[in-house]
């Protein structure tokens, strides 16, 4: 019995030890090895833990899955553009700065919520909502008053902003914004974009050879992107076209580039399927400040989601063709006849050929396909004030649109034929 108690004994201590032992010194004992080998051929390899994903996370700290985001695709939107906060010391794109003031003021009477370029394209993308009547604030070009004057301002409203530059004008002296300001605006939250190399339209033609013309327009699309990521550390996410011109071309190259937006300045209605390489915006000039009414009152054509559908002319009429009354003339009459040459838009379709007037509407209008005349009179007196002409029409299937502008004093006196304009000096007699 004795004997038996010793052995259980030393049986226990044994097993005991062995459960101590790494499973190294298990291998090295000869009877146990090869047990271990085929234990480790059975058991079955160690799987990582999986990746928590933010379903898991809400389920393991016991809330619910949040729901996925519903956009809301009925929302709309305005974007403003403003170049210099001078007054009238910038010129024809110059605002003074108590106006501007006044207009972000009305901006906020009109009920319209001022939303940040990234929320803009996030609700694009369909990762958020933004609010049913909303508007963007864009600022082109480069000058330091958008730093010293415009800023101080829409902080004061607390409203989001844009600054679109071109690369070549940055920290050039006299009125240009450094590269040191503008990395001040990205830490305030302010959102850099492109407006190209050197602000030339990117339809002009450059170099005698298409290779040339091609590396300078991938030099002002691209480098200067890459230019502003380089000095400020972002993404630069967007593009404003000088002069808001464009072709299906240079539209290729800004996809190529990356950027998730193109802004034009052929003042829209965005939805949410509006084109993402031609947004129009309005823009202050003081030669067509009833361009800006139309925006602080929501209105405007709604910009179409089909490319092909939209706007190939963005330019004022007055460039391109022959119109009556001329683009910034002054008329006396209240019930002026409206004219235009439409020959360079094309063989226009003539059922689609309408003419538009600021304040009216739809004007009924005659169009000649033979000679490419358009004819309308205002089915009333207009009142004093400034006007737009929209004319609208389809060639080869695409929607053609273009404008001009004119204004109406009864009490101006048109000069009398012959009469020289007064800053013309006399013709020498020969």
């Amino acid at each position: 019995m004795k004997k038996f108690l010793l052995l259980l004994a030393v049986l226990t201590c044994t097993y005991f030890g062995l459960k101590k032992w790494s499973p190294s010194t298990l291998e090295r004992i000869p009877f146990l090895k090869k047990k271990t080998v085929e234990v480790a051929k059975i058991s079955p390899a160690a799987q990582p833990a999986p990746e928590p994903t933010a379903a898991t996370a809400a389920e393991t700290k016991g809330e619910p899955t949040p729901p996925p985001v519903v956009v809301d695709k009925t929302a709309q939107l305005i974007v403003f553009c403003y170049h210099r906060i001078e007054g009238k010391v910038g010129g024809d794109i110059s605002i003074a700065p108590e106006l501007f003031e006044q207009h972000l003021q009305r901006i906020k009477d009109a009920g319209m919520t001022v939303v940040s370029m990234q929320d803009f394209l996030a609700w694009r993308r369909g990762e958020k909502n933004i609010p049913n009547k909303s508007a963007l604030i864009t600022i082109d070009d480069g000058y330091a008053s958008a730093y010293e004057v415009a800023r101080p301002i829409l902080k004061k409203f607390g409203y989001p902003w844009t600054y679109f530059i071109y690369t070549k004008y940055v920290s050039t002296g006299g009125k240009s914004i450094t590269w040191e300001q503008l990395a001040e605006l990205r830490d305030e939250g302010i959102e850099i974009g492109c407006h190209t190399l050197s602000h030339i339209s990117l339809r002009t033609p450059r170099g005698n050879t298409p290779e040339l013309q091609e590396q300078w327009l991938r030099d002002e699309i691209i480098g200067s992107k890459k230019l502003i990521e380089q000095k400020l550390g972002i993404e630069c996410a967007t593009f404003a076209y000088p002069e808001g011109k464009y072709n299906s071309h240079i539209r290729d190259i800004v996809k190529e580039a990356g950027y998730f937006a193109a802004f034009t300045v052929y003042g829209q209605r965005i939805t949410h399927s509006s084109p993402h390489d031609s947004i129009g915006r309005f823009a202050w000039s003081t030669k067509r400040p009833q361009d800006m009414e139309m925006a602080f009152s929501f209105q405007g054509s709604i910009s179409s989601p089909d490319p092909s559908e939209a706007p190939t002319l963005t330019e004022p009429a007055a460039s391109m063709m022959l119109t009556q009354p001329a683009d910034g003339e002054t008329v006396a009459t209240p019930l002026p006849l409206l004219k235009a040459n439409l020959a360079t838009l094309g063989d226009l379709d003539p059922a689609s050929v309408s003419l538009r007037l600021s304040g009216v509407g739809i004007v009924p209008c005659k169009y000649d396909p033979a000679t490419k005349n358009l004819e309308a009179r205002p089915p009333r007196a207009l009142p004093k004030g400034d006007y737009t002409v929209v004319v609208t029409g389809k060639a080869a299937g695409k929607r053609i649109e273009t404008q001009w502008h004119f204004k109406l004093d009864p009490a101006y006196k048109a000069p009398a034929a012959g009469d020289l304009p007064p800053e013309l000096p006399p013709r020498r007699q020969q």
